[in-house]
């Protein structure tokens, strides 16, 4: 009986078997023919009810087994595709699927968990799901994203804070000049933004040193791997101001392979697109040759309006840049040429505020500005968890020149040739040894030749100023530490030298300033230092503390006496992360530090035809204290971002900045004479998406309160500036043929001196871009921009800004478009700021209307 009913089973099984159909077939994209990974696969029956479902591999294939296909329908989904839906009954198997982009039927699919996910310490944002018809680079989306801040400059913070590294495809094929790729990779070939936080760049040294500091990375869609993406623009038109052509050109280029990366970028315009962010490296650290121009000849500049208003230019960037994986590491070259001719007018009225009665100083400004800059920097990385090793070799040569013309109070001319030498040499090895313990090696030299030349002429007289300004850094060190149950011990220790000599000559200077004219010294120093650092982890508190010792000694080759100093900074830093919402971080420091060497120099120095400064005739010692404040919050589910930060500090100098007016000149000076300030900041925002029409929006707000001393004609000034701002802005598709961004800021500023309060004056900002798609082929855009600021005390400027854009796509890969910019043709600007001791009220020349006829090309 027992094997009658096990014959019975097996027949049943092999029936059962026998009667299965295997739904097989291939998802691929329409563009491309590739195929897609992920794509849901649905079997419904005939009633709708879902009876299986499955996802494609890696080619694009899927397999679903059912006992029948009659009346049953298979539907294919994906995020940035629109849903396809097939009838079984009548298709052939295996089959292929093609999906169509679409980046309207987001409509029809709950996105509120896929537009932004959140695994452990990465999130990750979906970049269809943030994108608009209007969008061109992933830059433009990266805005919508809450959390994330893209700053005028084009410098990304996360929650606040400066991001520390940003990938494509993991690799860091840009380092700090990430401009490149926001503004050029197209949006469309990049799949999601991944957010690392506490994101340790160094294998080598995670588990041992903590991070607070957030990556970037970008993951690209198939169609950008393995292959070359080029795009270029090409558009040429009439402007009414300045009156002649203009054009706009652009030709990118980037290969993501597995052993080769390459970005390569060339651009040029006359529409004043200001090309600098590209160029511009965010993690730059500061020179510590420490040189800085003392020319001050430049050209006017407008606060709150961006440089497509204000910017005469004529500019070209040619940047390449290449990653070469090789067997232990990786080779970067990069590669930049950039050219700027700029020109500008300005009419302004400087008023300073004396004891004696107000001095007002008229100035009609017209000048130009050429500048060429050439960079390289070479990267050899070895990037592992038992050791890191890199060598960065950086150059930079500038060729600055500036011609100003100026009428009114003291009509002249001035010229200013101010070139820029810079070589550097960064070298760092870390070894690690049984996973706990570490041996760091480094060693850094830089070199860097500043000459500047300024040439003046006014009523008949002939002034020249020439500077010759050299500095060699050197910085040798070794390092060891240790971790043990979280607790992380090292100690670094090294020496510093410096050289540096200044020689500047001022042949003729002016009958009402007494004092010397020449300055020829020599500035170096020699220093030993020690950095012990404590660092404990326990569950999710980190605390660290830095406590640098150092011993310098300073030779000024007789210019003044040589001294010796000794020097201590402890620092304290906590970060709390009770969960993966909340993070909270406590910054304190206190120390005291060498005066900048370049304020050693008791000649004259001539900046501009009418400013001079003179520095000290002694080495100074200061002190500071600071402590600052940073809590952030996210609930990825719900897409709130926020974040606040507040900073307290406090500074005792022994010299003070002095103010005094020569006729018609005035000299900037130092003095004997303590100079006690407080500085307190504090900012936040606040983000949301706004998933029911594919939007976001964003709060922000800021308070900064500066106190500080000046001496003006010999007496002791209280200067305290106090300002705020407030703003936000929101964006969204609300249906799928109309989409808008909307901008609205305030601000307001006072300056205070002695206790006599000056008026607060404020400014509004209101920015609105709509953009309408009346048919599939065809993009209306409109934007505008309104100003109103406050010149004097209840007396305002306002100006309107609109633009136009008319986008024709003929086809996946060419658009047609045609702009009208500054519609109205408004042609001046007016506002006023305050600095120090004066007010400065400015009317500047706008880029008038202008008109740009453009065609764009993808690969």
């Amino acid at each position: 009986m027992k094997k009658f009913t096990l014959i019975l089973i097996l027949i049943f099984v092999m029936l059962n078997c026998a009667a299965q159909v295997n739904v097989t077939g291939r998802v691929v994209e329409e563009a491309t023919n590739e195929p897609l990974t992920g794509a849901s696969v649905i079997l419904r029956n005939a009633e709708g009810k879902i009876k299986k479902y499955g996802t494609t591999k890696a080619n694009g294939e899927f397999e679903i087994s059912t006992p029948t296909i009659k009346g049953f329908t298979l539907d294919v989904s994906m995020m940035g595709f629109a849903k396809q839906t097939v009838k079984l009954d009548s298709v052939q198997l295996p089959m292929t699927i093609v999906m169509e982009h679409s980046s309207t039927m987001l409509k029809e699919v709950a996105v509120k968990a896929d537009r932004i996910r959140e695994q452990g310490d990465t999130i990750t944002y979906n970049v269809g799901s943030f994108a608009q018809a209007q969008d061109r680079s992933i830059g433009d989306v990266l805005k919508r994203m809450p959390g994330i801040d893209v700053s005028k400059s084009g410098k990304i913070q996360y929650q606040g804070e400066d991001i520390n590294k940003f990938y494509i495809e993991g690799s860091d094929l840009l380092g700090g000049k990430y401009g490149i790729a926001t503004n050029g990779i197209n949006h469309d070939d990049v799949g999601a933004v991944e957010v690392m936080e506490n994101h340790q760049p160094m294998q080598v040294l995670s588990g041992i040193s903590f991070s607070d500091k957030a990556a970037i990375n970008l993951k690209l869609k198939n169609k950008a791997k393995a292959t070359w993406s080029v795009h270029g623009d090409a558009g040429a038109g009439y402007a009414w101001q300045p009156e002649g052509a203009v054009w706009d050109g652009e030709l990118f280029a980037m290969a993501v392979m597995a052993g080769f990366q390459n970005i390569t970028t060339l651009k040029t315009n006359n529409i004043g697109e200001d090309l600098s962010s590209n160029s511009t490296d965010f993690f730059a650290s500061r020179r510590e040759t420490g040189l800085s121009r003392y020319v001050g000849v430049s050209l006017p500049g407008v606060p709150s309006l961006s440089s497509k208003r204000t910017l005469f230019n004529r500019s070209v960037l040619v940047s390449t840049n290449n990653l070469w994986k090789l067997k232990n590491g990786e080779f970067k070259a990069q590669i930049d040429y950039s050219f700027n001719r700029m020109t500008a007018q300005a009419a302004n009225v400087t008023t300073y505020f004396l004891e004696s009665g107000d001095r007002v100083v008229t100035e009609n400004r017209d000048g130009r500005d050429r500048s060429h800059a050439v960079s390289g920097k070479f990267i050899y990385e070895v990037n592992k968890r038992t050791n890191f090793i890199n060598n960065t070799l950086t150059t930079n040569i500038d060729w600055d020149d500036v011609r100003l013309g100026v009428a009114g109070s003291l009509p002249n001319d001035q010229s200013a040739s101010l070139p820029d030498y810079y070589v550097a040499n960064e070298f760092k090895m870390i070894k690690r040894f049984k996973g706990k313990h570490l041996v760091t090696f480094k060693a850094d030299n830089e070199w860097e030749s500043l000459p500047q030349t300024l040439n003046v002429s006014m009523t008949g007289n002939r002034l020249r100023q020439h500077i010759a300004d050299h500095a060699f850094y050197t910085n040798e060190s070794a390092a060891y530490a240790f971790s043990v149950k979280g607790i992380t011990v090292s100690l670094e220790g090294g020496v510093k030298g410096y050289l540096r000599s200044l020689n500047t000559e001022l042949p003729d200077m002016p009958e009402e300033i007494p004092g010397m004219t020449e300055n020829v010294m020599n500035t170096n120093y020699l220093t030993v230092y020690a950095t012990p650092k404590f660092e404990y982890w326990v569950k999710r508190v980190n605390f660290s503390l830095d406590a640098p010792v150092s011993f310098a000694h300073y030779a000024f080759d007789k210019a003044l006496a040589n001294r010796s100093e000794v020097y201590f900074s402890p620092s304290l830093y906590m970060n709390w992360k009770p969960n993966n919402r909340f993070s909270f971080s406590l910054r304190g420091g206190t120390g005291r530090s060498p005066m900048n060497l370049n304020l050693i120099q008791p000649g004259y120095i001539m900046t501009n035809y009418r400013s001079f400064r003179q520095g000290v005739d002694n080495f100074y010692n200061s002190s500071s204290q600071r402590i600052s404040a940073n809590l952030s919050y996210k609930h990825t589910r719900n897409g709130v971002f926020a974040n606040a930060m507040v900073l307290q500090s406090w500074s005792h100098l022994p010299y003070t900045m002095a103010q005094q007016l020569y006729g018609d000149y005035v000299v900037y000076s130092y003095t004997d004479a303590k100079n006690d300030g407080r500085m307190l900041m504090a900012n936040g925002s606040i983000g949301k998406t706004l998933d029911f029409m594919r939007g976001s929006m964003n709060v922000n707000g800021s308070f900064s309160r500066n106190e500080s001393h000046l001496i003006s004609e010999n007496r002791t000034i209280n200067n305290v500036g106090t300002s705020w701002s407030v703003g936000g802005k929101i964006n969204g598709m609300p249906v799928r043929w109309f989409s808008f961004d909307y901008a609205i800021d305030f601000s307001s500023s006072r300056m205070a001196m002695n206790g006599l309060k000056n008026s607060w004056l404020g400014s509004m900002e209101n920015s609105l871009l709509i953009n309408i798609l009346p048919h599939s082929k065809w993009e209306w855009r409109i934007s505008g921009e309104h100003y109103r600021n406050e010149l004097t005390a209840g007396t305002y400027k306002n100006v309107l800004m609109l633009d136009t854009k008319i986008v024709f796509k003929m086809s996946k890969r060419i658009e047609l478009s045609a702009m009208l910019n500054n519609i109205l043709n408004e042609r001046t600007y007016n506002y006023t700021t305050y600095n120090q001791l004066t007010s400065f009220e400015s009317q500047r020349w706008l880029r008038g209307r202008e008109l740009l006829i453009s065609i764009s090309l993808r690969k």
